[in-house]
């Protein structure tokens, strides 16, 4: 099969372009025009797959309570969004729920289902700070420790991937060395950490920032704090969620000129109320109620953000549109970066011979006109 545009990103560049797939698997990528196509996509855009790595679910249920046949189902669903890969996301919750909902997130990880790639798991919660927990559930919260991290690794049956701490709990920084150890990637987040602390915890191996702004201590002239040590450190890698409520367009702005082009991921943060009418009141598991607002995020009754409805689609538009990111910093955070950190961008991430057939057409809206997932059309 050959697709074409007039606006393939190719070597960081919209250019016209064929591209050849064949299997699950990008065979070449050739000049506009020169082979006779199966679909012409004109002006539209055509991109890597967008790569969601914190991502917590969508339509009433969230990975800590994940059930095989809703893993499903949300995989089905995320094409729609242009979305090709993810990490589904846990955050503070009962111990065996997080343990279950990992277990059935790695049984149908291993099924031949139709939908977006399950690169790993992404543990959010519950190794937090109680101070920046934001909507995180403080009854569960948990220090971290080597057994735990067994724990996870064994019901996820090795599939999960990364994991968030707040280093301020960890003295000596061993599970952050621990996990490390083990293969996994490691965040800062949820955190109320100096920025002397966040050091360490590089040092010990952490290499991002969970939803930069946001469940973090701020930025101070003497003292940089969380967000400080996110924006210094050129070889860590700071999620955003680029929506424009959780974080405002000029601060979008001002960390997508810090980190660049290469350390930049842009993600929905997307819980449960994902998918639901708004206005409509969910109830936690925890007793939490959260109203579903019309400007996409999810609020408690205090008014504290509880999450978002967000689509990365969407996300990306946005962030070029409302918040002048430019365009390469913009796809590159949905595509190559998230790809890069968690050591995926050999095959994913890219337009490029040999890789994965994840490919999303875009309009000019940034709605998907069609997504492929293996080289396998979704829409």
């Amino acid at each position: 099969m050959i697709i074409q545009s007039r606006n393939v990103y190719y070597q960081e560049k919209l250019q016209p372009l064929q591209v050849e797939i064949e299997g699950y698997r990008i065979v070449s990528v050739m000049p506009y025009g020169v082979e006779k196509v199966d679909h012409d996509y004109g002006d539209n855009w055509i991109l890597p797959g967008l790569i969601d790595i914190h991502n917590h679910g969508y339509n009433g249920l969230e990975a800590n309570h994940a059930t095989k046949q809703w893993v499903r189902e949300w995989m089905a669903y995320l094409p729609s969004e242009g979305v090709t890969s993810t990490l589904p996301t846990t955050s503070s919750a009962r111990h065996e729920d997080i343990l279950e909902g990992m277990r059935n997130i790695a049984a149908v990880f291993e099924e031949d289902y139709k939908g977006a790639n399950i690169l790993g798991i992404y543990s959010e919660g519950p190794f937090m700070s109680e101070k920046y927990r934001g909507a995180q559930d403080l009854a569960n919260k948990t220090v971290p420790t080597r057994e735990i991290i067994d724990e996870y690794l064994e019901a996820s049956n090795g599939l999960l991937q990364y994991v968030m701490v707040a280093p301020e709990e960890l003295p000596d920084m061993d599970v952050i060395k621990y996990c490390v150890s083990r293969g996994l990637k490691v965040a800062i987040g949820h955190s109320g950490a100096d920025f002397e602390t966040c050091s360490r915890a590089r040092n010990a191996g952490a290499r991002s920032f969970t939803h930069t702004y946001n469940g973090m201590r701020g930025l101070h002239h003497r003292e940089p704090g969380t967000l400080g040590a996110a924006m210094y450190y050129d070889d860590m890698y700071a999620e955003l969620i680029g929506d424009g409520v959780h974080v405002s367009f000029p601060s979008c702005s001002i960390l997508a000129r810090i980190k660049g082009k290469d350390r930049l991921i842009s993600i929905t943060d997307s819980v449960a109320i994902k998918g639901l009418p708004v206005g409509e009141i969910m109830d936690r598991d925890s007793g939490v109620k959260v109203r579903i607002c019309e400007d996409g995020v999810g609020r408690l009754e205090n008014g504290t953000i509880a999450g978002s409805c967000n689509r990365l689609n969407t996300i990306l538009k946005r962030e070029i549109e409302n918040a002048g990111i430019d365009v390469v910093t913009a796809i590159n955070s949905c595509t190559a970066n998230p790809a890069c950190l968690l050591g995926y961008d050999y095959c994913k991430g890219y337009i490029k011979e040999n890789y994965d057939a994840d490919i999303v057409v875009l309009d000019k809206d940034f709605e998907p006109v069609q997504t492929y997932v293996m080289g396998q059309e979704m829409l």
